[in-house]
């Protein structure tokens, strides 16, 4: 399928943009493996840079702008969480905190179990529960080693997050 606003002659040379962020985002050898041959990069017409990363009719994540960093969806944030060894970029919430951040509240210091005490705030960052299932994905608004010692206070803010079962 071929999207609107994809430049035929620099398909690969888009791609290789978001997958040259990806590793810098998140780690050298992660974009080849988070966007496949079969992605597909729209540009946005207003700037005419990468925008959207597709895979079929799904997009896996957002060129943002100024920092044209990613935010990902949470197809991407599942991709992701596959590629990435434990427990980077993740942050497990407490099984106590689970339903409220099912219904879209950001999690607190209270609400957190384990932290990757390398995450920065702004990262991008996958929220777990106990198993290891993706809940959400979102922002880190402090740094990780700060999540494990705060008392109260929001330490992510949420983006996506998947509907209650």
């Amino acid at each position: 399928m071929r999207l609107a606003g994809a430049s035929r002659s620099s398909d690969r040379d888009l791609l290789k943009i978001v997958r040259t962020i990806a590793d810098y985002q998140f780690g050298g050898g992660v974009g080849e493996k988070l966007f496949d041959d079969g992605c597909v990069v729209k540009i946005s017409k207003k700037t005419g840079r990468p925008k959207y990363v597709y895979e079929g009719d799904e997009v896996l994540a957002t060129v943002r702008y100024p920092d044209n960093l990613l935010a990902l969806t949470l197809r991407g944030a599942e991709k992701l969480s596959k590629i990435l060894p434990r427990p980077r970029f993740r942050v497990v919430i407490r099984p106590k905190a689970l339903d409220k951040i099912l219904k879209g509240m950001n999690p607190t210091a209270r609400d957190i179990l384990d932290v990757d005490e390398k995450i920065v705030p702004g990262e991008e960052v996958l929220v777990e529960d106990l198993r290891g299932e993706l809940i959400g994905v979102g922002k880190a608004v402090v740094s990780g080693s700060l999540m494990k010692t705060l008392a109260s206070g929001v330490v992510v803010k949420l983006r996506k997050v998947r509907k209650k079962p």
